[in-house]
């Protein structure tokens, strides 16, 4: 179907494939508003278990998918490795042991775990909040999770302590071999990550003028953070560091009328961070470690002294589509290249992209992705995204992996009022840029895509999509998420 906009947004035309049903003016009054006069829509419904296209509004053109196109990667993920996998990162002791006392090398050899421990809850689930940390830099009210960061650290630190070891004569190595490290969004990608290779900071305004009060976590013995942020009228924080990322210099403002703000830095050298925490943690444990440079070692005896052992990959799934993880579902890749014995990110896409035309059956026309978390160089066509919801449609770790509308997730916040709430199951996608002649935002795409639980017991999936619409200001911007909201909940109620 085609909207042609001829008098403002009072009068719309559509050409209608057979298969599908007129949209409905309650949907159509939410796309005809003021700020979608140069955008460019798209509606893809169709009923799972019949196959009926519901609706079809430009579900053959390219879009800009946002993180929708996490769907796909967390869908190649979960084939490539199984819903059960569980990441199990060992710590070779290599060197010699006598009356508790070992000298020698432990060495971290990196799985390509994104947690390792630092959201474990303890019942094989991880943690995370709805505006998790991974975003705090670009979204306000962003909230820690209460998990210890270096749970999965201290477990190895505590691992050793129990086989007797009271003295260490050496030194600890971090093997990240498995695959080349990268950097996307600003942060790096590693085979060995702690607190995703970030440093929460956490501000709270004291009285105007007066330096802020400052925490941050974790907290690794040769890293500092020097505080030089006091309490004003406006929020302006900027951070820098030495060459070596390991001393933090933290300035500007933040408004007295604010809750805590959070910010995080991106560690340069993860291999020297994720070595210092243990190194620490290990002396947590009483053990005395007299740090001894040796010989870098590239073989390792048959058993670890430790070894962390992962919730299960189901609960990577969920936090990387509820809360929208860019860290995480740009990691999909580089585990695809490994399970492929391949070490790079390109390698990856390319496994992903075969997994999209193989698999998923996606014309390899009807799709672009540069990166694996939703970048604005990706296109992708509804129709697309709707063969991969109709093939994950019987996947209970996959659906239940999305936001839940009104509930949970990235969907948290939007039509909590609405019947809807509750019903509907789907990922979001937002891209936001900076109009520099003009100095206001502008939405490149909106999306939405997922599951509507039907009042009739019939499951419907769907994909909706805005691109190029007037948001000059944050507001107008989660104005434009409601409308998609909004838009899903009268699916539900068409039902």
């Amino acid at each position: 179907m085609k909207i042609r906009h001829l008098i403002t947004i009072s009068l719309t035309f559509f050409t209608l494939p057979l298969s599908a049903r007129e949209i409905p003016q309650k949907i159509l009054s939410i796309m005809e508003q003021s700020r979608y006069q140069h955008s460019l829509w798209g509606i893809y419904v169709k009923n799972d278990a019949t196959g009926e296209v519901i609706y079809d509004l430009n579900s053959q053109k390219m879009f800009l998918p946002a993180s929708t196109t996490k769907m796909f990667s967390v869908s190649a993920l979960l084939f490539a490795y199984g819903n059960n996998y569980r990441f199990k990162t060992p710590l070779y002791a290599v060197g010699d042991t006598n009356n508790g006392r070992f000298t020698g090398q432990l060495i971290l050899v990196g799985q390509g775990d994104l947690v390792l421990g630092g959201r474990d809850l303890g019942d094989d689930t991880i943690e995370f909040t709805d505006r998790d940390h991974i975003i705090a830099n670009a979204i306000p009210g962003v909230v820690l999770t209460k998990a210890d960061p270096l749970k999965g650290i201290r477990s190895l630190a505590r691992q050793i302590k129990e086989k007797g070891i009271d003295t260490i004569d050496g030194d600890v190595q971090i093997d990240n071999s498995l695959f080349e490290a990268v950097s996307k969004r600003g942060m790096i990608l590693s085979p060995v990550m702690l607190n995703e290779n970030l440093i929460d900071i956490t501000l709270r305004p004291t009285l105007t003028g007066e330096r802020v009060n400052l925490q941050w976590r974790p907290q690794v013995q040769g890293f500092s953070i020097k505080n030089e942020v006091v309490t004003g009228s406006k929020l302006d924080v900027d951070m820098t560091a030495d060459e070596n990322g390991q001393n933090i210099i933290v300035k500007g403002t933040i408004p007295s009328n604010q809750g805590d703000i959070i910010r995080t830095f991106s560690v340069k050298d993860p291999q020297q961070f994720v070595r210092l925490a243990l190194i620490q943690a290990i002396r947590e444990q009483g053990i005395t470690f007299n740090i001894k440079k040796g010989p870098r070692i590239t073989s390792y005896p048959s058993d670890p002294i430790a070894i962390h052992t992962s919730a299960p990959l189901s609960e990577y799934a969920k936090l990387i589509l509820k809360v929208s993880h860019n860290l995480g579902a740009d990691l999909v890749p580089l585990l695809l290249a490994v399970k492929n014995h391949e070490k790079t990110f390109d390698e990856g896409m390319l496994l992903l992209g075969r997994y999209v035309t193989d698999q998923l059956k996606v014309p390899s026309d009807s799709f672009v992705f540069l990166d694996a978390a939703g970048g604005d160089e990706n296109r992708v066509t509804p129709f697309s995204e709707v063969l991969l919801l109709d093939k994950q449609s019987r996947n209970k770790v996959f659906t239940e992996s999305l936001p839940v509308l009104g509930v949970d997730g990235s969907l948290a916040d939007f039509a909590q009022t609405v019947e809807a709430a509750g019903k509907v199951r789907a990922k979001t996608g937002t891209g936001v840029t900076m109009n520099l002649a003009t100095g206001t935002y502008f939405s490149t795409t909106h999306t939405l895509a997922g599951y509507v639980d039907g009042k009739n017991g019939e499951k419907l999936s769907f994909m909706l999509g805005v691109n190029n619409v007037e948001s000059p200001t944050i507001d107008s911007v989660l104005k434009i998420a409601e409308d998609l909201a909004l838009i899903s909940a009268e699916l539900y109620n068409g039902s």
